[in-house]
């Protein structure tokens, strides 16, 4: 599953956990990872990946839409912007060896992570540093391949974020997005006041995001919902476990990944969030 090969360090992933949400830094904190419990949770995170619902859901779609239609297109540069710990810019690595990846983020505990593990592990077509999604062109290059997972809805002026991508991608280069959708409705009542601290924007509509990228000079290829209602219902039930213990979490959580897995099988009419993939027309 998505993510396995962060096994070796379960630490950062405790503290991207308790970013998720207020009430999860109190609990990420009381986690003690004696020896023993460090050796449960890498065999476990060898097995089932990043054991959270929302970035798995994410990662199906991703690599779904960039296996159907980038694979055998000629991709040399990619940017992973936004790219955290590095998650999607090592599955890039490894997709594109061919190609030059770099991962831009602007929290450098997060970019001096990425670069030690990438290097433990031997990457040499990956490089991470300083990045700003609202700054134009930084670096002087030009991408074949732009991507940017849940990063937007912590933007004020996406519209112009857009645009920097736009101009940042090579002629007919490709840019995929992901974001959450506003006016989440919910299923269970106790997470119908759910938000997300770092969140300036609720979400946007496939609409939204159309319209902007086609301002842009982009034409969308694919749009797709996730998270339909297997999948919020499998979201929703890992939050709610969350909440309850993060062990009783780790257990729930293989069953909640098959409702996820039935979940992409099915075109969603809507759904939490919104994937795109759009390419550039010049």
């Amino acid at each position: 599953m998505f993510g396995s090969e962060y096994a070796t360090n379960p630490q950062i992933l405790l503290s991207s956990f308790s970013e998720m949400h207020a009430t999860y830094k109190k609990k990420a904190k009381k986690v003690k990872l004696s020896t023993p419990l460090k050796i449960m949770f890498m065999i476990y995170m060898k097995i089932f990946g990043i054991p959270e619902i929302g970035f798995q859901i994410r990662s199906m779609h991703f690599e779904k839409i960039i296996n159907e239609k980038l694979t055998h297109k000629k991709i040399h540069t990619i940017l992973d912007a936004g790219s955290g710990i590095g998650i999607y810019s090592l599955w890039l690595a490894k997709k594109f060896p061919e190609a030059k990846i770099f991962g831009g983020d602007i929290d450098q505990e997060k970019l001096d992570f990425s670069k030690k593990f990438s290097k433990e592990l031997n990457y040499n077509n990956v490089s991470f540093d300083f990045y700003d999604v609202t700054k134009k062109k930084q670096t002087g290059k030009r991408y074949d391949l732009i991507i940017n997972i849940d990063v937007l809805e912590h933007i004020e002026n996406y519209k112009q974020v857009i645009q920097n991508f736009s101009d940042s991608l090579s002629s007919k280069g490709y840019l995929y997005l992901h974001t959450p959708r506003p006016q989440q409705k919910r299923i269970f009542k106790s997470l119908q006041k759910w938000e997300h601290e770092g969140h300036v924007h609720e979400g946007y509509t496939p609409t939204d995001l159309q319209s902007a990228l086609e301002k842009a000079g982009l034409r969308v290829l694919v749009s797709e919902q996730t998270f339909g209602f297997l999948g919020k219902l499998a979201w929703e039930l890992n939050h709610l476990s969350f909440k309850k213990n993060l062990f009783v979490a780790g257990i729930l959580f293989p069953f909640l990944y098959l409702l996820t897995l039935i979940d992409l099988v099915f075109k969603n009419n809507e759904g939490l969030g919104t994937a795109i993939l759009a390419q550039k027309l010049k």
